[in-house]
């Protein structure tokens, strides 16, 4: 991992450009009818921020706030262009920072949020502060914060700083989750399934992103706008003003770099995340919730605010200076934050904090009463402050830390360097950090974790307490690794997934191989997206013993432990969930042979959404929605044996798989079928394809004896009523030699040849038979000495029956 380079190291870099020339001036008069931006700078810096695209661009209309979306590419650049041009001057254009999951044409959410692209701060000056002394202090202090930022840009109004990561980093955002968030947003009810998936999407931005660029805007003192769906301005446009800004005196400025080292990028983990209240997932406080009407200040018999802190701070509060040390503090700002921290560390109710810093007899509240919303202001600055200072123990009387915390317990994590984390791909729990254990969170680490916190922070909770809250904490840090496969994906623009199966594995090319082999590949996707989709429909590939058919299988799993061969029909729900969990691509081996009881299984199999079980350990039934999708492989051209049912299964005659050729272009396979998931591509086979794929059902049936026997015996019109001994007579089984397979044989071939199975008399009591027609008539057998079947006739043809 490459280590993140220090300000001495970055200063002579190569790529390095610092450019102060380029801050923005207030355009003049005679300059604003010519302020109009530079659409080359802007194309410029977005080709450098992701070569090739894509670009999602926001324009704003000022006042109106009237919102419009475009997504461009290096193939539509020229449209990019006039996207931009025409809007100029006129509105404010802004870029996302981070990848979405595809082309969107409105402000992206964070369900929207695919990928993480960088980490980012804004800067702006201070209120009441010189606005251009303070821009020029923003990018010093910038351009000394470690590590250095990839690119500044000057946004016309303040800094903004991004620091590129070395790759870009799967979140797993999907059009499903962005519409989830969106529902969320204006209070429309969730199911908890669809809550939790929620959840586990935003607590993996907060771990991944936000919580590094909350401390980055923490240790800047910058807005709050670490969230991951930020959009930021674009360098090369015109920051318009709104008319409320205007009558302040604010003018259009130019955004544009500053200062920028491309080849610069760095790994997550040279960023440290700000403390959170919840280890491994939930969270931060960034803003405190005040009550409506704030308590009076305390005062002690010298007239000074009554309030656990030192002396000195107590006279930042009043004189809003230190006079001890006039230069100590460079800012209002600076000095109202360390008060802030100070009364936050010392435990200072969070409405006491408020009120002191509101309080107009104060001097320190001069700095959050000069901003525009000073209760919201203040409150994100004690929501920061709380963050950075809760990093103690809850502890008795006598300072021990209390063993009946779950506080503690994920305290004692963090301090640790443990992360916790629920795959919700495989429904395990995994464990990072704890040296010698993982990645499962296995009873072992569980127990070396507990005696850990003993040992280091002298506190033993409950073993029960303790597997809980770290259960939750995983929970809360939820992730699905193939979503986060998928987001990280780019198509090339491609088409591949309509042949996959002839160009990589011989098929013939034909509408309806491309037609199973593209929807097998979508419903892939769609079950990881919406675990549960209903799927049950079997892609059969058939070639000789040899050919790759598995392997092709696995190297389609993208990772071994996503594929496997293993399907227990026949089981219990619980041994099903254990063998399917964490598997996406499930292999159905060699069908040929298969028993009929085994058939209809597999077909129950396919035709459930859901498993349902209470797994050991568990004290309440688990439900485990399908996320895998079931394929067949066999040596042979027939294996179908009923009738019934056989639209489920596609088969594929495949002469052999170029395993090379499958690797090199998988991802792009994936990728594709990604977007046309995302485009709401159907999972069902056109009906117009349903005469095909029967006509290769039916050519893979495999002709039963006791269907030969049967046809030859019965024909296919004789009308009448059959006595179920006489038909177990003509295919020779008498009783006691009987299996269930037999009977279900026996069962599909009279089915086939146009019988339905009943109850009629036969000269006494009603018995089981089989009616073709009206059933009036008794279809005699005729069997010779040695029982073999030698005729059939009907009841009443004089030439025949002998009765």
């Amino acid at each position: 991992m490459k280590e993140a380079p220090t300000r001495g190291e970055r200063a002579g870099a190569e790529g390095d450009l610092l450019n102060t020339s380029s801050l923005s001036d207030p355009a003049t008069a005679t300059d604003q009818k010519d302020l109009s931006g530079k659409t080359d700078d802007a194309v410029a810096f977005l080709e450098c921020w992701q070569p090739g695209g894509p670009w999602v661009l926001t324009a704003i209309v000022p006042d109106s706030g009237k919102i419009a979306t475009a997504t461009f590419s290096a193939s539509n650049l020229g449209q990019m262009r006039d996207w931009i041009e025409a809007r100029l001057g006129r509105q404010n254009i802004y870029f996302t920072v981070n990848v979405v999951f595809g082309g969107v044409e409105v402000k992206p959410n964070k369900g929207a949020i695919s990928a993480i692209r960088a980490l980012h701060v804004d800067v702006d000056p201070r209120v009441g502060e010189n606005p251009e002394e303070e821009r020029a202090r923003a990018l010093r202090t910038l351009l000394a914060y470690d590590p250095i930022p990839t690119v500044i840009v000057d946004s016309g109004g303040g800094m903004q700083a991004f620091w590129l990561t070395e790759s870009s980093v799967a979140i797993g955002g999907s059009p499903d989750l962005s519409n989830l968030v969106l529902r969320q947003s204006k209070g429309v009810p969730l199911m908890a399934e669809e809550t939790a998936l929620v959840e586990a999407h935003l607590g993996r931005l907060l771990d991944v992103v936000e919580a590094r660029n909350l401390k980055i805007e923490t240790d800047l003192q910058a807005d709050a706008c670490h969230n991951a769906d930020r959009i930021m301005r674009l360098p090369g446009t015109v920051n318009v003003p709104d008319s409320k800004k205007r009558k302040k005196g604010r003018v259009p400025r130019l955004a544009a770099v500053v200062a920028s080292d491309w080849a610069q990028r760095y790994p997550l983990d040279a960023f440290p995340r700000a403390p959170q209240k919840v280890a491994g997932g939930g969270a931060p406080l960034a803003r405190a919730a005040l009550a409506t009407d704030l308590p009076a200040v305390p005062f002690d018999a010298d007239g000074r605010p009554d309030l656990p802190v030192s002396d000195r701070t107590k006279m930042l509060i009043v004189q809003g200076r230190d006079p001890d040390d006039p230069g100590r503090y460079a800012s209002r700002s600076e000095a109202f934050w360390a008060v802030v921290c100070d009364l936050a560390r010392a435990n200072v109710p969070d409405d006491v904090i408020a009120a002191v810093t509101l309080n107009p007899e104060f001097a320190i509240s001069g700095h959050a009463l000069d901003q525009p919303k000073p209760r919201q202001y203040v409150a994100r600055q004690i929501g920061r402050a709380r963050a950075e200072a809760d990093d103690s123990f809850e502890c008795d009387k006598e300072g021990r830390p209390l063993s009946s915390s779950q506080r503690n317990i994920r305290l004692a994590m963090r301090k640790l360097g443990v992360v916790v984390r629920h795959d919700l791909f495989a429904g395990r729990d995994r464990i990072d950090g704890l040296e010698g254990f993982g990645p499962p969170l296995d009873d072992a680490a569980a127990n070396r974790l507990w005696l850990l916190t003993d040992e280091r922070f002298r506190f033993r909770p409950s073993r029960d307490l303790f597997l809980t809250v770290l259960s939750d904490a995983a929970r809360q840090n939820a992730f699905h690794p193939v979503a986060e496969y998928l987001a990280g994906l780019r198509w090339d623009g491609v088409p591949r997934i309509g042949r996959w199966l002839a160009t990589y594995g011989g098929a013939d090319d034909t509408t309806y191989s491309r037609a199973v082999g593209e929807l097998i590949l979508v419903a892939a996707v769609r079950r990881v997206r919406r675990p549960g989709v209903k799927f049950d429909e079997m892609l059969v590939l058939e070639s000789p013993q040899g050919t790759n058919k598995s392997t092709a299988l696995k190297v389609l799993a993208v990772r071994d432990d996503w594929f496997t061969d293993d399907l227990p029909l026949n089981a219990e729900a619980k041994r099903v969930i254990e063998a399917l969990s964490g598997k996406w691509i499930v292999e159905a081996g060699e069908l040929k042979g298969m028993r009929q009881g085994g058939a209809n299984h597999l077909k129950g199999l396919l035709s459930r959404t859901r498993d349902k079980a209470r797994m050991a350990y568990d004290r309440l039934e688990r439900e485990a929605p399908r996320q895998c999708v079931i394929v067949g492989t066999t040596n042979d051209s027939r294996y179908l044996r009923d009738t019934t049912g056989n639209r489920r299964f596609w088969p594929i005659a495949v002469t052999g798989f170029d395993l090379d050729a499958l690797r090199r272009d998988r991802d792009q396979l994936w990728a594709e079928a990604a977007v046309r998931e995302a485009e709401g591509a159907a999972i069902r086979l056109d009906p117009a394809l349903w005469g095909e794929a029967a006509a290769e059902q039916d050519a893979r049936r495999e002709e039963d004896p006791f269907y030969e026997t049967l046809h030859a015996a019965l024909g296919e019109e004789m009308a009448g009523k059959l006595r179920a001994t006489d038909a177990w007579r003509i295919v020779g089984r008498v009783a006691g030699m009987r299996t269930q397979d037999d009977m279900e044989r026996l069962g599909d071939a009279m089915r086939r040849l146009g019988f339905d199975r009943k109850q009629r008399r036969f000269g006494g009591n009603p018995e089981h038979c089989y009616v073709r027609g009206d059933g009036a008539l008794r279809i005699v057998p005729e069997f010779g000495p040695d029982g073999a079947h030698e005729g059939t006739h009907l009841e009443g043809d004089v030439s025949r029956d002998p009765f």
